[in-house]
């Protein structure tokens, strides 16, 4: 719900600036709309991340699964085989949960933040200058 007000009051803000001309730039301006609205697509994929997972567990008896592993039992559609607005998507299986990170394909472009998930259903994203995210990094 935090990361939700978060990303709701950045693109009302972004809109606002937009309408009213604050600044004179607008291919500036177009970017910084689609890096906001590719950092919140990504979220939103790393929420699916976590909800398939869950049905993913039920059905195999506790275990989690690869993104491939997803995909392939019908728990999330991945059209864009691992890529999706302009960030790269990875779920990696530990002993006991999973990681499942976004990062920007272009840094800076495409997003600025990368973002990182767990079984614990908490996201945290930085700046990583196009490296992953960690459960080390703030609290999104």
């Amino acid at each position: 719900m935090k990361s939700l007000l978060v990303v709701s009051s950045l693109a009302m803000s972004l809109f606002a600036m937009t309408g009213c001309g604050a600044t004179s730039d607008k291919p500036a301006q177009q970017s910084v709309i689609v890096t906001a609205a590719n950092e919140t697509a990504a979220l939103a994929r790393l929420r699916a991340v976590v909800e398939a997972e869950r049905r993913y567990q039920v059905d195999s008896g506790g275990e989690y699964g690869t993104l491939d592993q997803l995909i392939q039992k019908g728990h999330l559609n991945d059209p864009a085989r691992g890529k999706l607005t302009g960030y790269r998507f990875n779920v990696r299986v530990r002993a006991g949960g999973f990681e499942a990170t976004a990062v920007p394909e272009k840094p800076g472009v495409t997003g600025t933040r990368s973002f990182y998930v767990d079984e614990q259903n908490v996201v945290h994203g930085a700046d990583k200058k196009g490296g992953e995210a960690t459960a080390l990094d703030p609290e999104v």
